[in-house]
């Protein structure tokens, strides 16, 4: 009895591990141009590219789930009142390789030229090359000075991963991207951010 409540016991830890907080990666580079003291609170409106008004239903879903980082950051959405405009964009890129299931030494590797690879009466039929995907997530924030139309700040942030990234993971590349804001740390950075486990 005692083997099987410390079995089960072992089982409600693990499966309590799945509620762990989630770490998001995202490499960051950014740069700053202020030809005067940034104002606080940076008060802006959103401004869109003719190619993100094709579809504005999206965008304005990505301008949403921006606003708590953005407002975290000191950038607060005043469209009456903004001295700034933001531009967000984002896209996921998707690349393709192809591996060989046996590795170098395989049916397709070095010994098949020679007649010493993995075949003969006992081999069962040749695997075929597996396609790999890997997903990029990409992002850009570029804040315009209305008054002078230049821009004082972009940033850009890119996360990679095995898997495609939805846009629950938008907010934390945004927090990744305003890292520092207004006067960010120069060169690319590797910046961290920790997402609460989602609530059942």
């Amino acid at each position: 009895m005692t083997a099987w409540r410390t079995l089960l016991l072992a089982a409600a830890v693990l499966l309590g591990g799945c509620a762990t907080t989630t770490r998001v990666d995202s490499d960051v580079q950014s740069f700053a141009n202020w030809t005067s003291a940034v104002p606080r609170p940076v008060g802006f409106r959103f401004e869109r590219l003719p190619s993100q008004q094709t579809d504005a239903a999206q965008q304005t879903a990505v301008e949403q789930l921006a606003l708590p980082a953005l407002a975290q950051a000191g950038l607060v959405l005043d469209g009456p009142n903004a001295r700034f405009s933001l531009q967000i964009n984002t896209q996921m890129v998707t690349e393709s390789t192809w591996s060989n299931p046996y590795g170098p030494w395989g049916p397709r590797g070095p010994w098949l030229a020679g007649g010493r690879g993995l075949h003969g009466p006992f081999m069962g039929p040749l695997m075929p090359p597996m396609e790999v995907r890997s997903y990029q997530r990409l992002l850009s924030l570029v804040l315009r000075d209305l008054t002078t139309g230049q821009v004082v700040y972009e940033t850009q942030a890119r996360m990679d991963s095995r898997w495609p990234i939805g846009n629950d993971l938008l907010p934390a590349m945004v927090t990744a991207a305003l890292h520092g804001f207004p006067n960010p740390p120069q060169g690319l950075q590797r910046i961290t951010v920790d997402l609460p486990p989602a609530t059942p």
